[in-house]
């Protein structure tokens, strides 16, 4: 529950009895079973843009919350660097820009998803865990990491999957005091901490659920997501490749790929950095580091091993949807900071500086691509913010029956000059009923029909009036084209909705009362 109490303390100040902006399913939805093609599992509208009015503010201050704990889950990250390397500082850069320039990761930490207080937490603990390893006599630190903890428990309950290597440092930490006291005592302070602070939820759950865990209830909610038949090595080669691509880039409900060359960047990312750890090893490199490194080492390979190894028991259980590359963020800083070693290992420190801002800047630049050259193509949205309105040159305060209002025109000249674009700016205020036609008639000073173009508000881009929600703005373009040979004129343009079945136009009121069936625009065009 932490996660969805702290976004919900940050959205208080918006209106959560306003629906405006909430969750609306969208039937055309890929995976809706409707046959429908699109990526976006919701609907999205203008009533959703600044200034954000209703539950719409409340998801995007709860995005802010999400944002806020990926830059401080990137702080850890790099200052858990520093802690291990003080010295070489640019290694902690370098694993803060791997975490933060994964594309995947911005996407999560741009969402409402309890992953990204997981992962700010889980690389709290980490982070205690390795100051831990220098000064483990220090009970007020074991108090700290209970809290680290409890608080990555209360965010996602695998986040008891590092208090595991949290158990395992104590362990070894004890051995090392070689004092039974000392695990004893480290062991019921941890215990203590974790039961104050996790305890009530879990008796909640035997409360409510009959089982501590709420386990029963989950699987009979996401039944669909369950396994039904045995694990295979087919199934383990899947999970691997899914995971991979996924914990660098898939977007949206895993149905938005990145580039073939993202994940080729990735692979070759990886694989120098896994060479450098291999080299390192062999060559003595890293065995000559110092015990405290060594093990602090060791502990980010333990937590990654222990978090990946939690994935593979857990796929027994879940079908294809848990193969998701964010299930590995509460390790996320465990990963990017062996990245850095094995990417800077094997060079001098001297040239750290070069590497640093090299790779920092490769990955900058994607992290900047994809949500401009692959995540917002896929999610095209029709309907426009209602800013927009703002910069229309031409308003108007016109009612086209009950649902449509326009709100303003723009008239421009094609380059040619051999046509006239009109731009329609419509404005949803009740659901349309059907899919009324526009006509945008181009007349002489008589008042005779020169030229026209007709079509549904939007129906040209796949969205027509009775997809709109209330509230979106829609730009509807009209290309009418200028007689030609027909010597110097002044032509107006006169515009209207009609039922294309019946013919019938709807009726027009300014200020309240009825004009007509049709406006004729002030606008003069010269032929």
């Amino acid at each position: 529950p932490l996660y969805y109490l702290v976004a919900a303390a940050v959205a208080l100040p918006s209106d959560f009895r306003d629906p405006t902006g909430g969750f609306q399913t969208n039937t055309e939805f890929i995976w809706a079973g409707n046959g429908g093609r699109e990526v976006n599992a919701g609907i999205h509208g203008s009533v959703e843009t600044f200034p954000f009015p209703g539950q719409a503010l409340t998801l995007h201050l709860a995005r802010e919350a999400s944002v806020v704990m990926g830059a401080l889950t990137i702080w850890l990250i790099v200052q858990l660097g520093w802690e291990i390397f003080p010295e070489r500082r640019g290694i902690g850069v370098l694993a803060g820009a791997i975490a933060a320039f994964d594309p995947q990761f911005l996407f999560i930490n741009g969402s409402v998803n309890n992953d990204d207080l997981l992962a700010l937490t889980a690389t709290g603990a980490i982070w205690q865990l390795v100051r831990l390893l220098d000064r483990p006599a220090r009970l007020r630190d074991w108090v700290f990491l209970g809290l680290w903890l409890s608080a990555a428990v209360l965010a996602k309950p695998t986040g008891a999957v590092i208090g595991l290597v949290a158990g395992v440092v104590l362990l070894v930490s004890a051995l090392r005091q070689r004092s039974l006291s000392f695990f004893v005592g480290r062991a019921v302070v941890l215990g203590a901490v974790s039961v104050v602070a996790t305890g009530w939820w879990f008796a909640r759950n035997q409360v409510l659920y009959g089982d501590p865990l709420g386990w029963t209830l989950f699987q009979k909610v996401f039944a669909a997501d369950m396994r039904q038949g045995s694990l295979h090595w087919s199934d383990l080669h899947e999970f691997a490749t899914v995971q991979f691509r996924s914990y660098w880039g898939v977007f949206g409900w895993m149905n938005v790929d990145a580039p073939d060359w993202l994940y080729l960047g990735a692979r070759v990312l990886c694989g120098i950095a896994v060479a450098g750890l291999a080299l390192g090893l062999v060559s003595g490199r890293l065995a000559k580091l110092s015990a405290g490194r060594r093990a602090a080492l060791g502990l980010l390979a333990l937590a990654v091993v222990a978090q990946e190894g939690y994935m593979v028991w857990y796929i027994t259980r879940c079908n294809g949807s848990c193969y998701q590359g964010r299930y590995l963020f509460p390790v996320v800083g465990a990963i990017a900071l062996l990245l850095a070693v094995g990417l800077l290992t094997m060079i001098p420190p001297s040239w750290d500086r070069v590497v640093v801002a090299g790779v920092g800047a490769s990955l900058a630049a994607v992290a900047v691509f994809v949500p401009i050259g692959v995540i917002q193509p896929a999610y095209h949205v029709v309907a426009l913010p209602t800013w927009e309105l703002q910069l229309v040159p031409s308003k108007t305060d016109l009612r086209f029956g009950k649902a449509f209002a326009l709100r303003g025109y723009r008239v421009e000249r094609t380059s040619d000059r051999g046509a006239v674009a009109l731009t329609l700016y419509w404005q949803a205020a009740e659901r349309p009923d059907f899919d009324y036609s526009a006509f945008a008639h181009l007349i002489d000073p008589s008042g005779r029909l020169v030229a026209q173009q007709d079509h549904g508000p939007g129906a040209d881009q796949g969205f027509p009036p009775t997809r709109w929600q209330v509230g979106d703005v829609v730009a509807d373009r009209h290309l009418i084209p200028l007689p030609k040979n027909a010597g110097p004129a002044v032509y107006r343009l006169r515009i209207g909705l009609y039922n294309w079945q019946t013919g019938a136009q709807l009726p027009v009121q300014s200020g309240g009362s009825r004009i007509g069936t049709f406006v004729i625009l002030s606008d003069q065009i010269r032929g």
